[in-house]
């Protein structure tokens, strides 16, 4: 097939340009696939789909194009594999499909080579590619207690995504920043230890453990005894207890909201009211019996709690509504009239009233400068176990000697493809140990003494006991287990911290990612729909808001709802996503998606924080120069930098 005109390619793209690298890998899949160039384009688009949620933003750059070739790849091999069994021959799977078998006399024979220094090439009859491929080594041959001989951590090749990731060109490039206006940081000399706290055990909440304390009801007596934690049962939810955590979640935002814009007595939105009132209550999908079903302005139902409506649904009209952005399990204040009792019109949906925030002034507690480095899993390409993004990231830390380093999951990823089709010998902690662990310790010991490092839990982790959602920290056993020193400590997932003064709150679960199919708006506020994803968290006071997680997703404990609520309102809101990353303020709030330390065959991109001393940031005029009225994320800088 003769090579498709560059012109014919970016004719099929339209207006995402194409470089020159980025034009020769079209060409080359064209002609490998059998693609005209605007069959190529649908393929691209399935692909962003499919691995980005149908982002915009993802341009086809000649490392995009490679992820989308090695999904061709996969597609063309199912195909054929399809048509093979179609034949009539058998197709046997096993769980090393692919792996070469040896006995006792052959290992010996291949060990025995290594070790005396033969420089016959070793002849095995799968290809040199897969994992677990022997290569002469003799400190690996003679540390072999380490590890099995045909484990992939020893006499392992590197991968050619691993090659390739170690010739890339691009790394330490800056991919989004905020506020780079801001003066240097100066950071006083010697370093101060960092003040952290745990807000929840700050508040009186029960300290995040493996013995969980069931989510009582609110009406019982502060003074009253409390019954003795339980331990935590994620598979033995009744009910009754999620739909008792919905009512409790619509009431307590319908006391706020009454208190906040001085409303008399919220209406039942279920009855014909002639004149516009006020309610409150959380947003449904119409469709319930289809759960792929997508949401519109069309299939928008308002569910009340028990008090406000006998938990009756009635369907919204918002037609006349000039602006919203919704999604099923939003709690909402609706105000409109229903004329005939069988539909709610919507003039406006009000703005549900802010938790405390206070200044810089007001706060307890002084705000002090400190520097960050935030990253988030997986930190391994995805075809080896190397963990090469991990060791460069740790290189960076090590030459900025920030004062925090916060490392969220997963480290040994579920998803993994190696492990999810047993291409690997290792258990999950043999893996953290050889491979994590060192880099841990590394970092610790190259750090200075003052400085932190926090550990956050994933629902995608395989050293985690616990996978669903709000997830305990990891327990000091297990990191003992798995070798990491002392001096790196563990958060729970999700969490809220204080650190210097300025208050932080962590969420490890993807849940823009699942946002992100649901929300329907009009003329947002926050026009920015990424920043507006993770903008819902803060306005719901709730970690994961959404009414129904996907069926892959780790399931959200209804009777841990307490563990998910803020607590405060966050100067910073940290929320790892597979869709793109980003760093914006909104209302004296940092949004920050630092990205994925890798993706698939690539580098992926972490984020650095900056804290600076309030007296050094000048105030605006409308503040008369006062510096106490501002705000920790008005003197944060964040930079995303490529790995």
């Amino acid at each position: 097939m003769p090579a498709v005109d560059p012109a014919q390619l970016q004719k099929a793209f339209g207006s995402a340009r194409l470089e020159a690298d980025a034009i020769i890998e079209c060409q080359s899949m064209c002609q490998v696939f059998g693609l005209a160039a605007s069959d190529l384009f649908i393929r691209w688009q399935t692909y962003v789909i499919n691995r980005h949620g149908g982002d915009a933003g993802i341009l086809p750059t000649r490392e995009r194009l490679l992820e989308a070739r090695s999904m061709l790849q996969q597609e063309h091999d199912r195909r054929a594999s399809q048509r093979q069994s179609q034949t009539g021959h058998t197709v046997k799977l096993t769980r090393n499909r692919e792996r070469t078998h040896y006995d006792k006399k052959s290992v010996e024979g291949l060990l025995q080579n290594m070790v005396s220094g033969s420089q016959e090439p070793l002849r095995t009859p799968q290809s040199a590619r897969r994992v677990g491929l022997l290569k002469t080594n003799a400190s690996a041959v003679r540390d072999r207690s380490m590890a099995s001989p045909m484990s992939p951590s020893v006499f392992a090749e590197p991968s050619p995504s691993a090659i390739r990731y170690s010739n890339r060109t691009n790394t330490g490039r800056t991919e989004d920043t905020l506020h780079s206006e801001l003066p240097p940081q100066q950071l006083p000399e010697p370093r101060l230890s960092l003040t952290v706290h745990d807000l929840a055990a700050k508040s009186g909440d029960t300290e995040l453990s493996s013995e969980y304390e069931s989510d009582e009801d609110e009406s019982v007596s502060p003074s009253a005894p409390r019954a003795p934690a339980r331990r935590m049962r994620y598979m033995f939810e009744k009910l009754g207890t999620r739909t008792e955590t919905i009512n409790r979640r619509i009431e307590r935002m319908a006391l706020d909201i009454k208190s906040e814009y001085e409303i008399a007595a919220l209406a039942n939105p279920t009855y014909p009211h002639q004149d516009a009132v006020t309610a409150v209550g959380r947003i449904v999908n119409i469709n319930l019996d289809d759960a792929a079903a997508p949401i519109s302005s069309d299939t928008l139902l308002l569910e009340t709690s028990r008090r406000l409506g006998n938990g009756r649904r009635i369907p919204l009209d918002v037609q006349a509504t000039p602006s919203f952005s919704l999604f099923p399990g939003q709690i909402v204040a609706v105000e409109g009239k229903n004329l005939k009792g069988s539909e709610f019109a919507v003039s406006q949906f009000r703005a549900l009233p802010r938790l405390p925030h206070p200044a810089i002034g007001d706060r307890p507690d002084a705000v002090e400068p400190f520097d960050a480095v935030v990253a988030s899993g997986p930190y391994t390409l995805s075809d080896n176990f190397e963990y090469e993004p991990l060791r460069d990231l740790v290189d960076h830390a090590l030459a900025a000697q920030p004062s925090l380093v916060l490392l969220l999951g997963p480290f040994v990823s579920e998803a993994h493809p190696m492990l999810r089709d047993g291409q690997s010998d290792l258990m999950p902690e043999e893996i953290f140990s050889s491979k994590i662990s060192p880099h841990l310790a590394r970092l610790r010991e190259g750090l200075l003494a003052s400085s932190a490092i926090y550990l956050v839990p994933s629902t995608d982790e395989l050293c985690c006991p616990y996978v669903s959602f709000p997830q305990p920290p990891l327990s000091r056993e297990l990191l003992a287990r798995v070798g990491v020193p002392d001096g790196v400590e563990s958060l729970s997932n999700p969490a809220q911290i204080s650190v210097n003064g300025v208050s932080i709150a962590i969420s490890n679960i993807d849940a823009l990612f699942h946002l992100v199919k649901e929300e329907v708006s009009r003329l947002p506020v926050l026009s920015d729909r990424l920043p507006r994803l993770a903008w819902h968290l803060v306005e719901q006071r709730h970690f994961y808001p959404l009414a129904v997680p996907p069926a892959d997703c780790a399931g959200i404990l209804a009777s841990q709802d307490g563990k998910l609520r803020m607590l405060a309102a966050p100067d910073i809101l940290i929320t790892p996503s597979q869709l793109r990353q980003f760093a914006r303020m909104h209302e004296n709030v940092i949004l920050l998606n630092p990205g994925h330390s890798s993706k698939g065959l690539f580098g992926g991109t972490f984020a650095r924080l900056a804290v600076r001393a309030p007296k050094s940031i000048d105030a605006p005029s409308s503040m008369l120069g006062d510096s106490t009225k501002i705000f920790p994320a008005e003197c944060t800088s964040v930079e995303i930098v490529r790995i």
